[in-house]
């Protein structure tokens, strides 16, 4: 007689999937998607809000600027002060682009800061005061008195091929933009003949002693 052919091996049980199981990765799912929804949401609150204006009079929190002319230089010359008496010239890696304005605070002190945004993103901010130091003219760091306007320019240093596109970015505050405040972004109208012109007319020096 011939051996008894082994009983086959049990196949494994595969678990069973209930309806509870799949309940509970559906609300998964739907807690994961709201925290990321409520992520997303507190980006767009902590971020400024980008406000558009004209360069005539571009008006934000608390604040108000009117652009005038805008000039590019490879070098300025200043005077010389206590520190330094003799005049010397102030170079750039780049250019520089002066802004002139007029700024007011509306209702209470402070600062307006501005930078330069160019058309692939890249952020200047204005240079400090003492890049140029020219006291009544330099309008970075100015301490504004409510309803006086104070007249002046913003000093900028970028690359002479960044110039075409660019806007003006101003808002109220002496440090970074604070999220959900206006950020008032001014189209210069430096399209490609304009910013060329404008490039074009660049002393290689500009004499700015006072």
């Amino acid at each position: 007689m011939s051996a008894p052919s082994p009983a086959a091996a049990p196949r494994p049980r595969l678990p069973r999937w209930r309806w509870r199981d799949a309940l509970w990765i559906v609300l998964a799912l739907v807690a994961v998607v709201a925290l990321r929804k409520g992520e997303s949401s507190y980006e767009e609150r902590d971020a400024p809000l980008l406000q558009t204006a004209p360069a005539a009079r571009a008006v934000g929190r608390n604040f108000a600027v009117e652009v005038g002319r805008l000039k590019v230089a490879q070098a300025y010359l200043l005077k010389g002060d206590f520190s330094h008496p003799e005049d010397r010239t102030l170079r750039s890696p780049g250019v520089w682009l002066s802004v002139l304005a007029k700024v007011e605070a509306l209702q209470r002190p402070g600062y307006v800061t501005a930078q330069i945004r160019t058309r692939d993103g890249l952020v200047y901010v204005a240079s400090n005061p003492n890049r140029p130091k020219l006291p009544g003219l330099n309008l970075s760091e100015r301490a504004l008195a409510a309803g006086l306007a104070e007249n002046g320019a913003w000093f900028f240093e970028l690359p002479a091929d960044k110039i075409e596109g660019a806007h003006l970015q101003v808002y109220w505050g002496n440090g970074l933009p604070v999220g959900g405040d206006s950020l008032v972004d001014i189209d210069l109208g430096l399209d490609k003949a304009a910013a060329r012109k404008l490039v074009a007319a660049a002393k290689p020096v500009l004499d700015l002693r006072m």
